[in-house]
């Protein structure tokens, strides 16, 4: 993905690493915006039954709305897991996501102060693991994962990207004689 589209590099940032997060995450967002919609199929599927025996036309209108509650997370996911991208440079952590739109976020390497890996439940269900980065401003937020700054869902080798964060931390330190 091209990166000049979305953000501007600043004066000597290089893009050490360019990430899509993996196709799975669509499953992931799929199953996790679906579980909604899967509670009122659970409703319609009492009504689908009954109205097969009582009124066979109002069965096929049934079966559309049922179609139609299956497929609304299959858009939303789709469209979620098209706005994910991340780009790691020698100078910050970039990640873009959104649901319609999207949203370009940084954190510059000198301010991370943890990085986690985390493979939930439903992470490992789905065959992938994600990248947490807190900031120094070590601030909680409600309905982020973590109370981390940025997550970076379903990166391949999530061990093997937070030990290239963290190198890439100790060498801006180094560089800027910051300690830490």
């Amino acid at each position: 993905m091209n990166s000049e589209k979305f953000f501007n590099l600043i004066e000597g940032e290089k893009i050490v690493k360019d990430i899509k997060p993996l196709p799975n995450l669509k499953w992931y967002f799929y199953f996790r915006t679906g579980i909604a919609f899967f509670i009122i199929l659970f409703f319609f599927l009492p009504l689908f039954f009954i109205s097969t025996f009582l009124a066979p036309s109002f069965s096929f209108i049934l079966f559309i709305i049922v179609l139609i509650l299956l497929a609304i997370p299959w858009l939303i996911s789709r469209n979620m897991y098209k706005h994910q991208h991340y780009w790691i440079t020698n100078k910050r952590v970039i990640y873009k996501r959104g649901f319609l739109g999207y949203k370009i976020s940084s954190i510059p390497l000198e301010r991370i102060s943890d990085v986690i890996v985390s493979r939930t439940f439903l992470e490992r269900i789905f065959g992938f693991g994600s990248v947490h980065i807190q900031s120094l401003a070590g601030q909680f937020t409600y309905g982020r994962r973590m109370g981390a700054e940025a997550s970076l869902l379903a990166v391949p080798n999530p061990e093997i990207l937070q030990k290239q964060i963290f190198e890439l931390i100790k060498k801006k330190r180094k560089e800027e004689k910051l300690t830490m």
